[in-house]
């Protein structure tokens, strides 16, 4: 299996690719479907909660960002380094990635239950909404380490191709999540609470089965040991590796949460505590329809990570061709699918709830913001490229560029020029989106081409 799997990586990417991705797709699809399922029973709760759990979106993204992030630097980090300096090398990475990553989710858990009521009083809230957002927050951070560690455990098993396993446990985990919701929230009577306390229980269910192949089993090329690193001298080399990719990394959805606030007090001045609804349960749809460009973008970065660490140039550009060409593809097929059946995908939230103009806002959302999706397929596996190469810091740039430079000016100037409402802000983020994609593109080629001729 531990051969089998590291020689996946060395494939030609048209192959390689699509055997590491479609596991990437099938996790990143569970994940997305739990997260409308999990908008439907929130839904049910009223607008109070579907606000106030809205409010700490931003939040979550941060730690799924850190948690990312930090998974991303790991990928990267393990693979140049095994074809750099061999496999031993590559399990100190792992060992060292998991004690960071403990001692990272402990600090976060005292930094975010610090500073949330100092978060909430920037929206100026209701008390009703302060109340669901804290009743939602507070087992969520308590219990992080469990969602950090479980996607770090899924990077080590991901760093050597073995997708397969990453995605049984962590969407085993998804779909005991979707079955679990609805006991906390209503029959435990938990509320918002309720939903948190689901997705940490089965955070923790994932880790422990991963935990179980990487600890006990033993049947993988990276062999982690915790108590030879903190006992041995400290790497700080490899340290310094991992973080060099994983905080800008980190920081790229960083950057997408801080976007969200602005976005969110944008959307809260036009459209109130509606229109924040309307945002927050349609970008659950928009997130499932940037899946498959996800998780090409996510093989990319264990593809081209091998690619350059064994400095095959010729193969690193030829990974990011086909899996730009892959990634557009199918974003225009995702877009013309949900442009096309915008009212029927909305109607799903009609299950928990019966309020129209909730309904006719969330198709009005996933009708306009379709159009991102193509563009979307066009720039992130550029994004994706630079972690790969160990230059998180450019990744983040264009991030930078796409959701502050780009977008937060088109959404400010065609929404208040203009006078449009939320189809505005819808608008802008279609027309901030496509500018920055286009240009990361141009810059992708112009970055491979000059790593070609430094190899020449």
């Amino acid at each position: 299996m531990e051969k089998d799997n590291i020689n996946i990586l060395k494939e030609d990417p048209k192959e390689s690719i699509m055997k590491i991705a479609v596991p990437l797709m099938i996790t990143t699809l569970i994940t997305n479907l739990y997260n409308i399922v999990d908008g439907m029973w929130i839904t049910g709760l009223g607008i109070n909660a579907i606000t106030g759990i809205s409010l700490i979106t931003p939040i979550f993204t941060l730690i799924n960002g850190v948690a990312t992030g930090l998974g991303n630097g790991v990928i990267s980090t393990i693979n140049r380094f095994r074809e750099e300096y061999g496999k031993d090398s590559a399990s100190t990475v792992g060992s060292q990635a998991i004690v960071i990553s403990i001692f990272i989710s402990i600090l976060m858990t005292i930094v975010l239950c610090i500073s949330l009521n100092y978060y909430l009083d920037i929206y100026g809230g209701s008390y009703l909404i302060n109340k669901e957002a804290i009743s939602y927050a507070t087992p969520l951070f308590l219990g992080l380490s469990s969602f950090v560690v479980s996607i770090i455990f899924s990077s080590i098993l991901r760093a050597e191709g073995d997708t397969k396993r990453s995605m049984y446990a962590l969407s085993f985990g998804l779909i005991l999540n979707a079955l679990l919701d609805p006991v906390f929230i209503y029959t435990f009577k938990l509320g918002s609470a309720g939903a948190s306390i689901s997705t940490i229980f089965t955070s923790l269910i994932s880790a422990l089965i991963m935990y179980y192949w990487i600890f006990i089993k033993k049947d993988i090329s990276t062999k982690i040991n915790v108590k030879k690193v903190l006992k041995s001298k400290w790497e700080w080399f490899i340290t310094k590796d991992i973080l060099k990719t994983g905080i800008p990394a980190s920081f790229v959805l960083f950057t997408l949460s801080f976007s969200t606030l602005i976005y969110y007090i944008f959307i809260y001045l036009i459209g109130g505590e509606l229109g924040i609804s309307i945002y927050s349960s349609g970008y659950r749809i928009y997130i499932l329809g940037n899946m498959p460009i996800t998780a090409i973008s996510n093989a990319l970065v264990i593809i081209i990570a091998t690619f350059y660490g064994a400095n095959n140039i010729k193969f690193l550009k030829r990974a990011h061709t086909y899996g730009t060409i892959t990634a557009f593809n199918l974003s225009l097929l995702i877009c013309a699918i949900f442009f096309i059946f915008s009212d029927q995908i909305a109607s799903i939230f009609m299950i928990t709830t019966n309020y129209p103009p909730l309904t006719e806002g969330i198709s009005q959302y996933i009708r306009i913001t379709a159009f991102c999706i193509p563009f979307l397929g066009l720039g992130l596996p550029s994004t994706y490229l630079y972690q790969g190469t160990g230059k998180a810091f450019m990744s983040l740039l264009w991030t930078i560029m796409s959701e502050i430079i780009c977008v937060v000016p088109a959404v400010y100037f065609i929404v208040f020029y203009f006078n449009t409402g939320l189809i505005g802000i819808w608008t802008g983020f279609v027309v901030g989106r496509a500018i920055s994609n286009i240009l990361n593109l141009i810059f992708a080629r112009i970055y491979i081409y000059k790593l070609e001729k430094k190899i020449i």
